[in-house]
């Protein structure tokens, strides 16, 4: 992370404590996703640059370290920390991440701002016992305060994280990124190229960093540029938001000129967008999904890309039961599984507040129910991906060797359909994460796995 000086002194900063705190409450207290909850706060509190700096310095600093605050502040708490109100815990663990790693905000403006938004809504007794927390805290600031070099994460994830991925690359999972992420943009190549749009983009965001993917041919990375509708190319479909790793995945499938895909768990249909480009005006994608409302976006955003709606149809199927009658007719059939999602946790750190050592193995299960499912689309010959969102053994290979189990037809393929992609480790599973990233640029990738298997006939 990098500070890029957003709290400099000397300055009040009450907007941006403010957004934080609301920010880190909502996230703690009602399952907020941190993005969202910020955009919204920062929407309504309309602080000027800097202050916004400081409030996505504070959420996201303070949730990739939350273990360690917590920790400082049971410390100077009598009682039970999980028993404190939480608009109380959210106070105290913004302050205590301020204190503790940015070195240019005053340790009496940390103290004293959250002393006041706390009186104002928990009032004066709440206010004091706040208060005597923060001036411990206060006494124990590092001489000189450093922004968190790596996430700090619950002990049965770090060793989830080395189990299944080794030291070097769960050390990399783990380790500094700069703030705030990067935005990826894919765009549609029939309609524009990479360097025209990043000659587009800089023009109109002279401040914005830009960046041509090492590892997608498809993404633009962009930090500091903004609402998405609101850049170059976004009204006349030139591009769509597309996580790098998610893109990886998608072209990794192979998907070709008039083949039939099937997108399972598609949700909003990032990846069934990029199939429909892929497979043309011969071929076809069936999206299916269990949730409606996420499969009626894909219908708008498929006519904003400029992409035929008569090459997709949309199937509101729960395919951990069946496949709602369809036909083993697909070429090609991606099951992009729910997981635990932890490969998303450096994006998505409040992810850490959820989940607990057995959700894995509890994902898993439903993982495994809806690749046998799944199976039935595929014609003989045919080719079944298998994608997670996660780093986690169990969730991947663990799956994948039951999977095969079960069904001694399935070839796992050990070379990259796509050239351009990195090949399978070993056991054949494509692990994609910030470990492929490039000295000197800005990608990282979500954790991501991937296993691809031939239908034999």
């Amino acid at each position: 992370m990098s500070e890029d000086n957003p709290e400099q002194a000397p300055r009040r900063a009450g907007g941006a404590r403010t957004v934080a705190l609301a920010v880190l409450h909502r996230v703690a207290e009602q399952g907020a996703y941190a993005s969202a909850a910020l955009d919204a706060e920062l929407a309504r509190k309309r602080l000027d640059p800097r202050d916004v700096g400081l409030a996505t310095e504070i959420v996201y600093g303070a949730l990739r370290v939350l273990p360690e605050l917590d920790r400082a502040i049971a410390a100077h708490v009598k009682h039970d920390p999980a028993r404190m109100d939480g608009l109380t815990r959210a106070a105290l663990r913004s302050a205590a991440y301020q204190l503790s790693h940015l070195s240019r905000v005053p340790p009496h403006a940390v103290v004293d701002e959250t002393v006041s938004l706390v009186r104002e809504q928990r009032g004066p007794k709440v206010a004091g016992f706040v208060n005597a927390v923060l001036r411990k805290l206060a006494r124990e600031r590092p001489a000189e305060p450093r922004l968190p070099d790596r996430l700090a994460v619950p002990e049965w994830l770090s060793r989830t994280l080395h189990d299944s991925l080794g030291v070097e690359r769960a050390q990399a999972m783990l380790g500094d990124r700069p703030l705030p992420p990067p935005m990826c943009l894919r765009i549609e190549p029939e309609r524009t190229t990479r360097q025209a749009l990043l000659s587009e983009l800089s023009q109109a965001q002279p401040a914005a960093e830009l960046e041509a993917s090492p590892l997608s041919p498809l993404a633009i990375l962009a930090r500091r540029v903004g609402s998405p509708r609101a850049l170059p190319g976004y009204a006349e479909g030139l591009w769509t938001v597309q996580e790098e790793g998610a893109q990886l995945v998608a072209l990794a499938l192979g998907a070709a000129a008039g083949e039939r895909i099937a997108d399972v768990c598609a949700g909003h249909g990032g990846k069934t967008t990029l199939f429909s480009r892929l497979v043309g005006a011969s071929g076809h994608v069936t999206a299916i999904d269990v949730d409606e409302r996420k499969l009626a976006r894909i219908a708008p955003e498929l006519s904003r890309l400029g992409l035929p709606q008569d090459r997709v149809d949309t199937q509101p199927i729960d395919v951990s039961v069946g496949v709602g009658g369809l036909l083993a007719s697909f070429d090609r059939v991606l099951v992009d599984a729910p997981c635990t999602g932890l490969g998303t946790v450096d994006r998505r750190p409040e992810l850490l507040l959820r989940l607990g050592a057995e959700d894995a193995a509890r994902l898993a299960a439903l993982q495994l129910r809806i690749l046998s499912k799944a199976l039935g689309l595929l014609r003989p010959g045919g080719i079944l991906g298998y994608a997670v969102c996660s780093p986690t053994r169990a969730e991947g290979e663990g799956v994948a060797s039951r999977l095969q189990a079960q069904e001694p037809r399935l070839e796992r393929v050990m070379q990259p359909l796509v050239p351009e992609l990195p090949a399978p480790d070993p056991d054949g599973v494509l692990r994609i994460g910030p470990w492929l990233s490039r000295p000197g640029s800005f990608s990282r990738p979500d954790a991501y796995q991937l296993v691809l298997w031939r239908l034999r006939g």
